[in-house]
């Protein structure tokens, strides 16, 4: 060009032309391999994606290290480029204590934004994530197996959700989802299948961590299979299973190929959580208990955090009313500090939680009484709560149910129940013991648990069922009891009909009991004489299941006195398991009177004042005779009954009579034959 330029071939125009032609075609050559490139580079990133995966089935695909080898000169022959399918494990591997230092401490710091207060629990949680990296990892090996503890409402679920979400998207994990394993579904030997099945599942996942709640009750077979795997990574299955359909099934035949024979959940976490981590850990042999170096356990959140949480809880019902109700919900600092006050917090952050979401539940059920839209709705604290709107003020009660009962009205029922003063008293020693234990939780001091297991003893209609079913309600109002409700069986909804059937039967009445009482009417049935294997692997199963449930279930064992002490002799751990033995006493003729008298007025009837001496003598006269058969409180439910069918006669042949009045001619005492008279 310069020697044209030399030659005057060209104009200087002519010249400026063909330079800005040679720029643009220069920047459209640039452009078109920067494309190339980044196809390229894409391409790469897909193909290793896809050959990554398929190096991580090759054990499944029956591939060797050769045949991946191959695989990948064929895929540099057929596009040029290098697929290296080890680059991440690489680049993992190759991360210094440096990096790994400031991977816990960045996932720390990020996790404690949405977990508070639980500080010392996030650093050891994220020790035990990152513990391989230090360690070495070996994916036919399990990375690590640590357990998470702390009380219920402290924050362990989230905490590991958050942790492993937050190192899913820093890709120290391949995924952020949890495979979760609830022991109570293996309860049983016969569960085995389902176990294994469930096992299968999480070795074919992309989860890279298994999450085993309440293995303390997984039956021991089991148990030790899951030990087994911990230690070896591994275990070799005692039956042939075959896949279908990407779900393990029971081969029926043996004659089958390609038969699974062992399970491997190598390269994933497995955490096991609950509330006491000694507990469970003493259920560890010893071989494995050493090798767990991580037990991360959350404490009870402080008051602090507590409001914290409950504040940031409102805001967000506020956000809530605002999006879908369109409902300017207004609750003052005042107002929820007043609540917040007002509720019982030793449960932690659930109770806080389960407040909020009753709140916004009242709240959808008033806009939808309305006529029409709220706009805006002021929230005041009340029982618990008051929604104002329109100066029209509206307790959240008669919203929605709020299964929530008063101490003093428990009390109060408790003291009108006739007779039964010991067994009275040594309930309120137990109310107050556990209101002790709540303040000394409060102070951070140890508290010393008691069993509150009870036997009954005494003769029928004594009251037995009717104090079990308050004593469900009260523990239920001082926070003992998640549930309340009172599960009443005798022998046959315990003991099975065949081999095998027994302990499973067992154990699902007894879970259908937690979070309340189990309460087993004649429980001396239950044992027939020393060669009764059904009847003791049922109390052997219910002892189990009380050491598993401690925390929130209460065994009470009713019967005659004699009995009940020859039934517990049937097995060594009843007598420690039961401390606390309340007679019930037969119920003298003067107390029968007074129960007659309750049950006259609970079908608004009055007895004539003239006709209770009569009531009291016949009563003592009865007791005196055959207290045992006589039936107690059920004898002054006959008489009253039969009073009342006597009375309906007399009214029909005398009209202007007293509709509510029962006088001595409507009651029938006349004594049974043989009985002796006073």
């Amino acid at each position: 060009m310069d020697a044209m330029f030399r030659h005057h071939r060209l104009s200087s125009a002519g010249a400026r032309q063909i330079l800005e032609e040679a720029q643009k075609n220069q920047r459209e050559a640039a452009a078109t391999m920067k494309q190339s490139e980044d196809a390229a580079a894409q391409l790469n990133r897909i193909l290793s994606e896809q050959t990554a995966a398929v190096q991580a089935q090759a054990k499944d695909l029956g591939f060797t290290d050769e045949d991946l080898r191959q695989l990948q000169q064929q895929v540099s022959r057929d596009f040029g480029i290098e697929v290296d399918v080890e680059h991440e494990h690489r680049k993992q591997s190759s991360q210094d204590l440096q990096a790994v230092l400031e991977g816990m401490r960045k996932a720390v710091e990020s996790c404690g934004e949405t977990v508070w207060g639980q500080s010392a629990f996030l650093q050891d949680l994220a020790r035990a994530f990152f513990r391989p990296w230090v360690h070495g990892k070996n994916d036919d090996q399990l990375r690590n197996v640590f357990v998470i503890s702390g009380p219920a409402g402290s924050g362990r679920h989230l905490g590991l959700r958050v942790m492993v979400e937050l190192l899913a998207s820093e890709h120290w994990l391949a995924d952020q989802t949890i495979t979760v394993l609830q022991g109570s579904r293996y309860a049983g030997s016969e569960q085995e299948t389902n176990f294994i099945q469930d096992l299968y599942s999480a070795s074919r996942s992309r989860a890279q961590v298994v999450l085993v709640e309440q293995a303390e009750a997984m039956a021991p077979t089991l148990f030790n299979q899951l030990v087994q795997l911990c230690q070896q990574g591994q275990i070799a299955l005692n039956k042939r299973y075959v896949e279908q359909q990407g779900r393990l099934m029971e081969a029926g035949s043996s004659l089958v190929s390609q038969a699974v024979a062992s399970l491997n959940i190598g390269g994933r976490y497995l955490v096991f959580m609950t509330e006491d981590n000694r507990a469970l850990m003493r259920q560890f042999p010893l071989s494995l208990a050493q090798r767990i170096l991580d037990q991360p356990r959350t404490q009870p959140l402080s008051t602090p955090v507590l409001e914290r949480i409950y504040a940031a809880q409102i805001a967000q019902c506020v956000q809530r009313a605002k999006r879908q109700l369109n409902v300017e919900l207004i609750v003052s600092p005042a107002q929820q500090q007043q609540r917040l006050a007002a509720m019982d917090i030793d449960a932690g952050a659930r109770t806080l939680i389960r407040d909020v979401q009753q709140l916004f539940s009242a709240l959808s059920e008033l806009c939808l009484k309305q006529t029409r839209p709220c706009r805006q709705v002021e929230a005041r604290c009340g029982q618990p709560w008051d929604l104002v709107t329109d100066e029209k003020i509206v307790p959240l009660n008669e919203l929605i149910r709020i299964e929530k009962e008063d101490l003093a009205q428990i009390r109060q029922e408790m003291a009108q129940i006739v007779g039964l003063q010991e067994v009275k008293e040594i309930v309120l020693s137990m109310e107050e013991h556990a209101k002790v234990a709540q303040m000394r939780h409060k102070q951070g001091l140890k508290n010393a648990p008691v069993s509150r297991h009870m036997i009954f003893t005494g003769n029928p209609g004594t009251g037995k069922t009717t104090m079990a079913r308050l004593i469900a309600r009260l523990f239920k109002a001082l926070g003992l009891l998640s549930q309340g409700q009172l599960v009443e069986v005798s022998r046959s909804d315990l003991v099975g009909r065949y081999v095998g059937h027994t302990a499973p039967l067992t154990r699902q009445v007894i879970e259908s009991a937690l979070g309340g009482i189990l309460f087993i009417d004649e429980a001396y049935s239950l044992v027939r004489g020393k060669d009764d294997s059904f009847g003791l692997e049922a109390v052997d199963t219910l002892v189990k299941g009380m050491e598993d449930y401690r925390d929130d279930l209460i065994v009470i064992l009713a019967g005659y006195s004699r009995e009940m002490s020859e039934f517990l002799e049937a097995n060594s751990g009843l007598q420690s398991r039961f401390p606390n033995i309340l007679h019930f006493a037969d119920y003298t003729g003067g107390e029968l009177t007074q129960i007659a008298q309750s049950i006259a007025r609970g079908k608004e009837y009055v007895i004539e004042e003239s006709c209770l001496n009569d009531l009291t003598i016949y009563f003592n006269t009865v007791q005196m005779n055959d207290s045992q058969r006589s039936g107690n409180g059920r004898l002054a439910r006959n008489v009253v009954e039969k009073a009342i069918l006597n009375q309906s006669g007399r009214i029909l042949k005398h009209p202007q009579a007293r509709l509510d009045l029962l006088i001595r001619e409507d009651f029938d005492l006349e004594l049974p034959a043989g009985t002796t008279a006073l």
